[in-house]
């Protein structure tokens, strides 16, 4: 029975099942996801049993009424299907005073919607004010002059990437130049690197020091920009009708391809080999890529982009996850599924290995979906989800208490030392005796520490070469003659050389990634 949460509200919106219908559950477990004008709750089963769905999600009740029942034996699940069956189908919503979500409501503040305007019967959503905030906004920018780069996606928690806002006068190419890459590209891509940047610079195109183009690979796009230290795999393709830029930093693995109206990469990004990026409509006018700062793209990843796909800073698509924002089946005139939609990933999410997103979905910030699961609907912000099609499991972290951490702490100290000692690097304890390790070989000397806290005061271990203290909490000034990896803050402080880098290049693959970037790893110890 859904209970009445506040004096105003008579009814509330089933948003969500989280559990299928016939499914067991037990006392406490969330079962759905109810929204009123003030609040988004979750139902829990007020026992184990077989749950039996009395309501459709999408569908507004009367608070006090029942939304399911839960059997706990099998009579009682005959009887309450046999009562489902005899069941007389809801009446449609009466015209009457606006029911808005709680969400719906902030969101419509924030866009300045006014939620009277939005033709819906029974209760508005976020996602009714949004798709009605860009409905207008290309109305009022004209049918000829309407600003299609994001379709009208919220980027609410995904942090654009600064290459995004490139002028539109950077990096234009001779018309001429632009007209031979299209006609021959072969035989372009089959200069050296060198040859290839120098003639894009004399072309127009902004091109930053240390850009390296793979052997075999060529960008053709009427606007080019690449950062400095920007790297592309050997025998990669990549064609926009627009402008194709990446960020410092950037690195696209061997065999990428992307295909689309326009690109922005930002600074950090690291893909792996075979990554593709385009599909069908990839000419289309909604045609935009973009990937946040820090981004990771696994092996052989597709995205489809024939409609905006905007993913977020420190976001991950693991090996073979699929993001698709159209799909190709029957008429939709004939009840056939039929849908072109764009697809955002807020920033920190993660995509599975072979996980499949759906177009039209938003994955928030932080949450996590699992490996082989099918999105066709939302994943709330650091939510686990997972399944065919997914569903909310779990939460993606659960924070570790401060002990915890410490003990975490240690454990990437101890395992760094194990790490250095396969590689045949010698390693001692320290004079001190605190927690962490001398390097006593060749590659000496330096050491690594740990200290829960660190600030100008702090005492520890010195001596000839490079010092690095990893810490839970950096305050104030580092002590003189050392380097601070603050691992909570993700912050370095101080300067090092190769024992540094390879620390945080340790981190990075634990998930720990420093600040200040971008950078990247040019060799070491690990």
């Amino acid at each position: 029975m859904l209970t009445r949460e506040d004096a105003n509200s008579e009814s509330a919106l089933l948003s969500e099942w989280l559990v299928e219908d016939r499914a067991a559950v037990r006392k406490g477990q969330a079962v759905c996801v109810v929204e009123t004008s003030k609040a988004s709750i979750e139902v829990e089963a007020p026992g184990d049993g077989t749950l039996v769905q009395l309501v459709a999600a999408d569908v507004e009740v009367e608070l006090g009424s029942s939304v399911a029942l839960v059997a706990q034996t099998d009579a009682e699940l005959e009887e309450a299907v046999a009562r489902l069956a005899k069941a007389p189908p809801r009446p449609a919503a009466e015209d009457g005073p606006r029911n808005v979500t709680r969400k719906a409501a902030e969101r419509a503040a924030e866009l300045g919607v006014d939620v009277n305007l939005i033709d819906k019967s029974g209760f508005v959503t976020a996602e009714d004010v949004e798709a009605f905030a860009a409905a207008a906004a290309r109305a009022d920018a004209g049918a000829g002059d309407a600003d299609v780069v994001l379709d009208g996606l919220s980027t609410e928690n995904v942090s654009l990437p600064p290459i995004f806002s490139v002028g539109e006068g950077v990096g234009v190419l001779d018309e001429a130049f632009l007209a031979s890459l299209r006609d021959d590209p072969a035989a372009f891509g089959a200069r050296s690197s060198e040859d290839r940047v120098e003639a894009y610079r004399r072309a127009g195109a902004q091109i930053g020091e240390g850009v390296v183009l793979g052997e075999g690979t060529v960008v053709v796009a009427p606007r080019i920009v690449l950062e400095d230290g920007v790297t592309i795999g050997d025998r990669s393709t990549i064609r926009c009708e627009e402008v194709f830029a990446a960020g410092e930093l950037t690195l696209l693995g061997d065999s990428f391809r992307l295909a689309c109206r326009r690109a922005f990469i930002g600074a950090g990004t690291w893909t792996a080999d075979r990554v593709e990026i385009g599909g069908g409509g990839h000419r289309d006018p909604w045609a935009t890529f973009v990937l946040g700062e820090l981004g990771f793209i696994g092996h052989e990843v597709f995205v489809n982009v024939c409609h905006p796909v905007v993913i977020g800073a420190e976001a991950f698509l693991t090996m073979r996850s699929v993001l698709l924002t159209h799909n190709i089946g029957h008429s939709v005139l004939e009840g056939f599924e039929n849908r072109f939609a764009g697809i955002v990933i807020e920033d920190r999410a993660q995509i599975g290995v072979g996980a499949v997103v759906y177009a039209g979905c938003r994955i928030g910030r932080e949450a996590i979906v699992v490996s082989n699961s099918y999105v066709v609907n939302d994943v709330h912000e650091g939510t686990l989800a997972g399944g065919v099609p997914a569903r909310p499991i779990g939460h993606a972290s659960r924070p570790p208490s401060r002990p915890r951490q410490v003990e975490l702490a240690h454990r990437i100290v101890d395992e760094l030392e194990g790490l250095l000692r396969l590689r045949g690097i010698a390693t001692g304890v320290l004079a001190d005796g605190s927690r962490g390790f001398e390097l006593t070989g060749p590659e000496g000397p330096g050491r690594v520490t740990f200290a829960e806290t660190v600030g100008s005061g702090t005492d520890v271990p010195g001596g000839d070469g490079e010092t690095v203290v990893l810490t839970l909490g950096a305050t104030g000034d580092a002590p003189a003659g050392c380097v601070v990896l603050d691992l909570l803050a993700r912050r370095v402080h101080g300067d090092g050389g190769v024992l540094t880098d390879s620390v945080r290049e340790f981190c990075r693959k634990r998930g720990i990634r420093f600040e200040p970037g971008p950078w990247r790893y040019g060799g070491g110890l690990v």
